[in-house]
């Protein structure tokens, strides 16, 4: 009740109102109910008559016929107000209809009698305020439109009631006569007041026009009945009344409480009440009734000025009421201006009452010119009228409702706007204008110069900065200004009257004000406007004007500015910021504070208006930054600087400290996070030039900055950055700032204010060597101390750590001085601290403990160990900082990672991953891929984390272990088993410690040495919370009985069940929550058990994912643990799953993922990704996973129950027998090794562990047993998949306990009948043999394990046997030649030949029983055996190829075989080997090649125009073409064939290509004549031509067959140097298809990877050759990719990139440039010193995880390059053909010495391979762990490569007679074969390939052959 003046309610009043607001909101309430009687009850009235009476027109009272209208009514009761009150205020709440209809009949009826309802005398009626009649009258006014408003059915009423009121009045008002009784006119006064106030708020009837005209029209005859006047005539009978009159006394009282409101009591008031109504009723259309509630102090014209559109579309009623709106206004304009002589001799308040109804009838008349039902010329010519009016102009509500009408009427009337420009300033200069005008006038004319022209802004830009001018004198002076003459003709009087703009003034001070407010305008007008271009002029001409009036002007003028450089351009905004700058610099010099501090006010304005988002922002702080970093310049010239001189710097820098501070974050926000180095060095010069102008700890300036300075510190970066690598010295010596003052006297100064300061700091100063420091190193410890002591002061400890960054502060004097600046801070910080002990500091302090630890964990060993100690100190200072969650857990997240990080080196070896986040602690390490630094690090932060914890229990213990306990809870429950996380495992450990304050615990001995903990305890409070963390409110039979819950369940596992039989998505969440809900009920209630365990081991299987299998065995050995009873069926439902899963070949009996053989597959001329690579192997993984998943939990409770039941036995012995019996056709990809030998291991278990089986079953089990597991090794033998020690490890042991298991196995004596016994022995052997391979790959370098091994299994134990070989061959051929090709030996080949002979129907689905069957030599008419290779399984492609060799004869079997292998393989894999396919025509004399050339030519284009190609290039022996190949007649003849045989579109598809490229390599023959000329000519030909090239559609470049060329950048041409050749360098756009990697990875679910393609555009480079001889490349690249297909099978991490060539013609080729990358040679030209200091430079410090991930791949690349080199004898690797790309991969080009060939025939590079000092040298050197692993990698790639030497071979063969320069015959392949070493072991072979590096690191002859180049062809090394 306060909105309605009561300033005080009773006890009873405030209790009705609660009741009623409370009952309304109820429907059919009773109480509602009895407050609608009890108002019926009180409110009869009861009348006294003395004479004749009558019914006063029904209104509900008694009259007597006097003509005074005297009534006599019986008082209302303070009750029975109180109620109407109550339920008046309840309106809004009420849902009740039939409520509202009795409310608004009772509601009606008491507003008609407030027109003169006398009160009872009380209290409560008294506080009614300003008087009981207002109040009831607009209380119930506000109630009735409620309810007409919120029920529809009873607007009609409702509008009813308020006529009838309106009615009364009229009638009330029209019987009064004088002389008027107090009595009768005031109540009538008040009430009408009251519903006209009550009116204006809720004009909800604007829909219903009828309803408003009849109000309307109602009201309008009230105040034509002369009410005004009667009401005037009544107040001053009052005021001459007698004083003692007792009848006066109370309505006096009444006319000082609206005085007192501020309303004047009088006619005035009630007409403003009136007209304000109607304004708000004429607003509503403007806003089309979208407003409730509206504040009648609103202003209808500034919404519409805010509004996008205005929308003027109205209907004809509504039309209406705006007309009679306007009616109403005009006839209160005209009596406003009937007794204006009135008005101007009245009071102050009395005017302002009068201008301001004026005001809203203008307001009203505008609003009718927006509708067009007010002309425009007629309220201009209002307008007119008041502004000739002195006083009206001075009014401040009038002149800005002016002001706004002027600016609206611009949109149709721009000769208003014009005239608003002129006015306003002309009130401007009146120093009595308010600011309210000003601002209003500010507003509205921007908005009327957005419809004016560019030059009317100007203009008006220059009438106010005329203002500015004025002519200085003595007198008061005054500026005129001419103004244009003015169109619009109803203005011009008012226009010429002003068309001079006087500035008249008493004093300077007025005139300041005056100025002050014209800038302000101009400031605001140029803002509002937004026109960049006035906005630039008009800062041009602000900044002009400084310095031309005074010094206060100048001021006034700078803090204008600051709107200006709100809205600028950038440039406008710098010349803003520069203006400050300068100005500043002035008035400190010239010891003007004004200007100084209103520069500084400025700043401050412009950086509060800015957040971090804004445009400018980081060029306003770049520019604060580099002002103070600037001062000092100018004051350095004198050797001997003046103390004044060094002070006027460090003043200045004391003017800009504010606004930078206000700009950035305040201490405690989060911190201004800075992403260029370009702002980090601006901070860092800052700090600088402070310290070197006398900012420390102890000067005066930073006493009075500190707070600022405190907060510029908060976000400021330390003053190193990582990036810097090893250059800080040098960065310190070119830094000029550090060197101003580097005179001796500021030497000796800076060296005894750092002493002083560090004294101070408690330190012992004598420790530190100030003299050794230069004067520059001594300004950066001082800028640092002083920079991070702020930090400190403002919070923050974090940063001090990351000075050691930089290598040069980690040794040596100043390592001193940094790990005392950061005991310094840590010794600030706790002060601080302990000092704000009482505020809330804890999480701060947590979070600053938390980035400390962060820190803890760095890569950098001088980071980690000042932050262990800064870490230590903050932690025992206050333990309390432990406590909390964001302390504690990043403590324990940080243990899990550095877990993790260590566990890499055996998950990933040699690609260390260098980022490890945790979304749990929002954390993110970047950490070192020295795994010894990990480890040290791991080591160091857990016996610091057990030190810490424990003293944060000895302080807090309940809340620490509640802590721990919320963090074990809150860990993600998906990671059922299997899951290791050293931060829950380090959580447990310490939640049973005892606290130290624990005397009861603490005080127990330890009885037979036995210690106790908390444990129990701990884990109790941890299980409950997670029960109660779930929820048993979850379980399936809450509120339910069981039969309920269980159909509930059922129905919903079964719903389950169908989407995932119709393969629909289930998320492992959903399963989780469905499936762990349906255990509980099966552990609650065992009555249905049976059916709901079916789906629980069910579904699981139905999935059958890795995380389903998971989360299916934790269920399944809970029910197991819980329910020993369902044992039985659980297990047999598992059995059931796993036979289910056999017999649908999932898992381990898929054989989807097996690898391809690595020559049957698409080679591809591309770099190695180890993301592809990796790519099929997780798949594969996350398929054979849940099969692994399922034998780890049988065998385990094999062991657990093995003695319980044989129904049990039977059912294990059952699921092993379906796996064995299917092994034979399960997967053979390596990952399934330890799949499958667990299914063995457990397997033989079951044969030790059950002995009641009978002999037969035994018999029968051994056997499958044995067999199964040599179905392994059926395979060709392979060397681990991936980098994964760990998984390797585990296969590891796990192949030992096989082979230790078998070597137990008792073989009886009938059972050897069955060759029982000679299996085991030749499964023993071979397991042997797999267990001394594995071990040489663990470790290739110091064969640790090897030698273990030796100790338990004797190498002679597997020494191979011929007489093994048979029981091989009798078991499987497949087993045989892989028992051949393990144990290589002329024996076993020999007898393994006689059984492929004696019985080759067996062998020919085994591809390599082949070369036993034919022996390397095929007569034409072979034996009857090769009646059998008709259906050979087909062999590889080069193998066929091959098979078309001289020396197998022409064998038509022989031949019908190769053809029929090279036939089945697809196109794409046939098509790697077209050079030798070519190459085979020479042998063709039965056509095969042909055929198979001219048939597949017809399949793909693409093939055929290589073949064509190919065929070109091989036609002539020389380079010019002019001796053919005794071939060429064969080629010419395929080549005519092939290109007759195309018609259509492929014929049109030859021509373009062709006409393409040969316009293409023209140009180096049109080059020819350039030779001798210089390189720009040369470009110019080359771009000449290139403009000539025709685009076609669909062409490619030959080196590019699997993209089309979109575009040729015509200007990129390049000619490349050559003395008698001209090849040259182009650039094309090519749009290809590359395969992409989609992986998605949700936590919880398996993980989705999607191989996809995407099309791509990118330029890519070739260069074509004229006159080189490109097969050679060709075939060396070849065998790269070759080499690079066998390292990916392998899974190794190794790279090659085996770039595209191509050979066109003799002479003549395509060769690919690499891209982003730089020879060796080009960096020597760069001068380069080395390759360490490019990678340095390029990639960062060796600290840097940048650095070191591209050590990474350059280690993975040399070992590749280095291995493949090798073998393949590259030579002539000088630094010119050496490259190295922006990831730091090294690559090799240009291999034209190669094999049997090197440079000059002299064999210069004796090495190996190349391995230079400074490639050593970025390893880190010979004994670092990045050797290592390039030793053992070159290791690993060498014995990958052995198995596969005969297909390398074979690539190679067929080329011999090619005619290339590097083959040397039979010679260059048995080199080959030799350099294999086939004769050795793999140990051997590891020791020979170690040998080589070693000779190859740093060797003489490869330094030789660089000095040879140097000398020769200047080729830098």
């Amino acid at each position: 009740m306060e909105s309605f003046g009561i300033s005080r309610a009773s006890l009873r009043s405030t209790a009705l109102n609660k009741l009623a607001v409370i009952s309304a909101k109820i429907d059919d309430n009773d109480d509602y109910s009895k407050l609608l009687l009890s108002l019926k009850s009180s409110g009869l009235f009861s009348v006294h008559s003395s004479t004749s009476t009558a019914v006063n027109g029904g209104n509900g009272y008694i009259s007597k016929t006097n003509g005074n209208g005297h009534v006599r009514i019986v008082p209302m009761s303070t009750s029975e107000m109180e109620v109407l009150m109550a339920l008046a205020s309840s309106v809004q709440y009420l849902r009740d209809v039939s409520h509202a209809r009795r409310l608004l009949n009772q509601f009606g009826t008491y507003l008609i009698d407030s027109i003169r309802q006398p009160f009872e005398s009380s209290i409560y009626i008294a506080d009614l305020f300003p008087s009981p009649w207002e109040v009831m009258s607009e209380k119930l006014t506000l109630a009735i439109l409620d309810i007409g408003h919120q029920f529809s059915e009873l607007k009609s009423t409702a509008g009813d009631a308020l006529r009838k009121y309106l009615q009364s009045a009229k009638q009330a008002n029209i019987s009064m006569t004088a002389p008027y009784r107090f009595t009768l006119l005031f109540p009538l006064s008040f009430s009408l007041q009251g519903f006209l106030m009550a009116f204006a708020k809720r004009s909800f009837y604007h829909e219903d026009a009828n309803i408003q005209i009849a109000l309307l029209n109602a009201i309008r005859g009230i105040f034509q009945d002369e009410l005004s006047l009667k009401l005037e005539e009544t107040l001053s009978m009052l005021r001459k009344s007698d004083r003692s009159d007792p009848g006066r006394s109370i309505w006096s009282a009444y006319c000082s409480n609206y005085r007192t409101a501020g309303k004047t009591l009088g006619s005035l008031t009630l007409r403003s009440c009136y007209v304000e109504m109607v304004r708000n009723i004429t607003g509503l259309h403007l806003l089309h009734g979208n407003l409730e509630d509206f504040s009648i102090q609103g202003c209808y014209l500034d919404t519409i000025m805010e509004l996008p559109r205005f929308d003027s579309h109205i209907d004809d009623a509504h039309r209406q009421v705006l007309k009679l709106s306007c009616e109403i206004a005009m006839s209160e304009i005209a009596i406003v201006e009937d007794g204006i002589d009135y008005v101007n001799m009245a009071s102050s308040r009395q005017r302002r009452l009068t201008f301001g109804l004026k005001a809203s009838a203008l307001e009203i008349l505008c609003i009718g010119c927006l509708f067009e039902e007010y002309a425009i010329s007629d309220l201009v010519r209002l307008v007119e009228s008041a502004l000739l009016d002195e006083d009206q102009i001075m009014e401040e509500v009038l002149i800005c409702t002016i002001f706004k009408i002027m600016a609206l009427l611009c949109k149709r009337n721009p000769e208003t706007g014009s005239s608003l420009a002129r006015i306003f300033p002309r009130l401007l200069v009146r120093y009595s204008t308010t600011l309210t005008t000003i601002q209003t006038g500010t507003v509205c004319v921007a908005y009327a110069l957005r419809y004016l022209s560019q030059d009317a802004v100007i203009s008006t830009l220059y009438t106010f900065t005329n203002i500015l001018a004025p002519e200085r004198g003595n007198s008061p002076t005054a500026n005129r200004l001419s103004s244009k003459q003015v169109n619009s003709k109803s203005l011009q009087r008012v226009t010429s009257m002003g068309s001079n703009i006087s500035l008249v003034s008493h004093n300077e001070e007025e005139m300041n004000i005056v100025y002050e407010n014209v800038i302000h305008a101009l400031a605001r007008i140029i803002q509002r406007n937004g026109n960049s271009e006035i906005t630039a002029l008009a800062i041009s001409v602000l900044i002009q004007k400084i310095g031309r009036v005074n010094d206060f002007i100048d001021c006034c003028l700078v803090l204008g500015l600051v709107n200006l450089a709100q809205c600028a351009a950038e440039r406008d905004f710098k010349s803003i910021i520069d203006l400050y700058s300068r100005l500043s610099g002035q008035a400190i010099i010239r010891n003007d504070k004004s200007m100084a501090e209103a520069v500084m006010e400025a700043r401050i304005r412009i950086a509060k208006s800015m957040d971090k988002n804004h445009q400018f922002y980081q060029l306003y702080l770049t520019e604060l930054l580099k002002d103070i970093s600037s001062k000092g310049d100018i004051h350095d010239v004198d050797h001997h600087r003046q103390k004044v001189n060094v002070r006027i710097p460090a003043e200045e820098i004391s003017y800009i400290i504010p606004p930078l501070a206000s700009l950035l974050p305040a201490v405690d926000e989060e911190q201004y996070l800075i992403d260029s180095e370009d702002i980090s060095t601006a901070f860092r010069n800052a700090w600088f030039n402070m310290a070197v102008h006398g900012y420390n700890k102890e000067s005066e300036w930073v006493a009075k900055n500190s707070n600022e300075l405190e907060i510029i510190a908060w976000s400021s970066p330390p003053l190193v950055s990582e990036n810097s690598s090893n250059q800080f010295e040098s960065d310190l010596d070119i830094n000029t700032i550090l060197h101003r003052g580097s005179h001796q006297h500021d030497l000796n100064e800076q060296r005894q204010k750092v002493l002083t300061t560090f004294a101070s700091a408690g330190s012992n100063a004598a420790q530190f060597e100030f003299r050794s420091l230069p004067y520059s190193k001594l300004i950066f410890l001082s800028a640092a101390l002083l920079l991070e002591s702020l930090r400190a002061s403002a919070g923050d400890c974090s940063k001090a750590q990351l000075y050691f960054l930089d290598p040069s502060l980690r040794s040596g004097e100043t390592s001193k001085f940094m790990t005392g600046i950061t005991n310094e801070v840590m010794r600030i910080y706790l002060l601080k601290v302990k000092k704000k002990s009482l505020t809330p500091m804890s999480p701060n302090i947590s979070g600053h403990l938390r980035e400390l630890l962060i820190l803890c964990c760095h890569r950098i060993s001088s980071v980690s160990t000042a932050a262990f100690e800064s870490a230590h100190r903050l932690i025992v200072n206050i333990p309390s900082a432990l406590c909390r969650r964001e302390s504690l857990f990043t403590l324990l997240e940080l243990l899990t990672l550095l877990w993790n990080s260590c566990l890499d080196e055996d998950v990933d070896q040699y690609s260390p991953r260098s980022t490890f986040t945790s979304a749990k602690a929002k954390i993110r390490l970047e950490l070192s891929d020295s795994y010894s630094h990990r480890k040290s690090t791991l080591k160091a932060l857990h016996d610091n984390a057990t030190r810490w914890v424990q003293l944060a229990i000895d302080t807090a213990p309940l809340d620490m272990k509640g802590l721990l306990q919320s963090y074990l809870a809150e860990m993600d429950d998906f990671r059922a088993f299997g899951h290791v996380s050293l931060g829950r495992s380090f959580a447990v450990e310490m939640g049973g410690k005892i606290s130290f304050n624990d005397n009861k615990l603490e005080s127990i001995g330890h009885p037979a040495d036995v210690k106790v903990d908390t444990v129990s305890d701990f884990l109790a409070q941890y299980t409950w919370r997670q029960i109660y963390r779930r929820g048993e409110s979850n379980a399936p039979g809450d509120n339910k009985n069981t039969a309920e819950a269980f159909k509930s369940i059922k129905e919903s596992v079964l719903s389950l069940q169908c989407r995932i039989a119709k393969k629909k998505f289930v998320s492992i969440a959903e399963l989780r929550e469905q499936l762990l809900c349906t255990t509980q009920f099966i552990l609650e209630c065992e009555e249905h058990s049976a059916e709901l365990t079916h789906y629980v081991v069910h579904i699981p299987f139905a999935i059958f994912s890795k995380q389903s299998i998971k989360l299916g065995v934790s269920l399944w050995l809970w029910l197991l643990n819980e329910a020993p009873q369902l044992q039985s069926r659980i297990l047999a439902e598992i059995a059931l799953g796993f036979e289910w899963s056999i017999r649908r070949r999932e898992g381990l009996y898929s054989t989807a993922h097996d690898l391809i053989p690595v020559l049957n597959v698409k080679m591809e001329y591309a770099p190695s990704s180890k993301e592809e690579i990796m790519h099929d192997a997780r798949i594969a993984v996350n398929s054979f996973a849940p099969h692994l998943y399922v034998v780890e939990m049988l065998a385990s409770h094999f062991q657990s129950s093995k003695f319980q039941s044989l129904h049990l036995f039977e059912i294990f012995e059952r699921a092993l027998r379906i796996a064995l019996l299917n092994m034979e056709n399960a997967s053979c990809h390596p990952l399934v090794r330890q799949i499958r030998f667990n299914v063995i291991l457990f397997s033989l278990k079951l044969l030790e562990g059950y002995s009641g089986l009978s002999s037969q079953r035994s018999t029968f089990f051994k056997n499958l047993v044995l067999t199964a597991a040599l179905s392994w090794f059926a395979m060709l033998p392979t060397y681990p998949f991936g980098g994964n020690r760990l998984q390797l490890k585990s296969e590891f042991r796990l192949l030992l306990d096989v082979y230790h298991m078998v070597k137990k196995l008792r073989v009886n004596g009938p059972e050897k009948t069955l060759y029982l016994d000679v299996k085991k022995d030749l499964l023993i052997q071979l397991l042997s043999h797999e267990v001394y391979g594995m071990s040489i790959w663990l470790d290739p370098l110091g064969f640790a394990t090897y030698r273990q091994l030796k100790q338990q299994i004797p190498k002679k134990s597997f020494e191979p046997a011929p007489e093994m070989a048979i029981v091989a061959w009798e078991i499987s051929p497949r087993l045989a030649v892989s028992y051949a090709q393990r144990f290589k030996s002329p024996e076993i080949d020999s007898q393994l030949r006689q059984l492929v002979i004696a019985d080759t129907m067996r062998a020919a689905d085994v591809v390599d029983a082949l070369p036993y069957l034919i022996d390397g030599q095929v007569p034409d008419h072979g034996p009857l055996e090769f009646k059998y290779l008709l259906f050979w399984e087909p062999c590889s492609p080069i193998d066929a190829i091959n098979y078309f060799m001289p020396n197998y004869g022409k064998n038509t079997m022989m031949m019908q075989y190769a053809m029929r292998s090279l036939e089945f393989h697809s196109v794409d894999v046939t098509f790697f080997y077209v050079p030798q396919i070519v190459q085979m025509l020479r042998h063709d004399e039965r056509g095969y090649i042909e055929r198979f050339i001219l048939e597949t030519a017809k399949l793909d284009q693409l093939f055929a125009h290589q073949i064509i190609w190919n065929m070109k290039s091989n036609a002539y022996k020389d380079d010019e073409s002019t001796i053919p190949d005794s071939i060429k007649p064969r080629l010419d003849r395929v080549t005519d064939s092939m290109i007759n045989s195309f018609a259509g579109i492929d014929r049109e598809f030859y021509e373009r290509e062709f006409s393409f490229f040969n316009e293409v390599t023209s140009i180096s023959g049109k080059l020819r004549p350039y030779i001798r000329k210089s390189k720009a000519e040369k470009k110019a030909k080359i771009d000449e031509e290139m403009h000539k090239i025709k685009l076609d559609v669909g062409v490619y470049l030959p080196s590019n067959p699997d993209g089309t060329v979109i575009g040729i950048d015509r200007k990129a041409g390049r000619p490349l140097q050559s003395h008698a050749k001209a090849p040259f360098m182009a650039t094309f756009q090519i749009r290809k298809t590359v395969k992409t990697i989609n992986t998605i990875r949700v936590e919880g679910e398996d993980e989705s990877e999607d191989l996809a393609v995407e099309t791509i555009e990118r330029w890519m480079s070739a260069i074509f050759k004229v006159g080189d001889d490109c097969r050679q490349d060709l075939l060396a690249l070849q065998l790269v990719a070759v080499f690079r297909s066998i390292f990916n099978a392998s899974g190794l991490d190794l790279y090659l990139f085996p770039y595209r060539v191509i050979a066109t013609a003799p002479g003549c080729g395509v060769i690919d440039v690499l891209p982003n990358s730089i020879s060796r040679d080009m960096l020597g030209r760069e001068a380069v010193n080395g390759l360490y200091e490019y990678f340095i430079s390029k990639h960062g410090s060796e600290d840097s995880i940048k650095f070191q991930q591209v050590r990474n791949n350059f280690v993975q690349s040399m070992a590749a390059y280095s291995v493949v080199s090798y073998l393949l004898q590259f030579k002539d690797r000088h630094n010119g053909n050496i490259m190295y790309d922006d990831q730091g991969h090294v690559l090799h080009i240009d291999f034209g010495f190669c094999f049997d060939i090197v440079p000059g025939g002299v064999k210069f590079e004796a090495a190996p391979f190349k391995l230079t000092h400074e490639m050593v040298q970025v390893m880190g050197g010979r004994e670092t762990q990045a050797y290592k692993w390039f030793e053992e990698l070159c290791i690993k790639a060498f014995l990958a490569c052995r198995p596969y030497s005969e297909s390398i071979i074979r690539c190679v063969y067929p080329m011999l007679e090619s005619g290339l320069p590097c083959f040397k015959g039979e010679v260059t392949i048995k080199n080959l074969r030799d350099r294999f070493a086939l004769d050795k072991t793999d140990k051997e072979a590891a020791v020979h390939m170690r040998g080589l590096i070693r000779k190859s690191a740093e060797s003489l002859y490869t330094r030789g052959y660089d000095e040879f180049q140097r000398m020769t062809n200047g080729i830098p090394y």
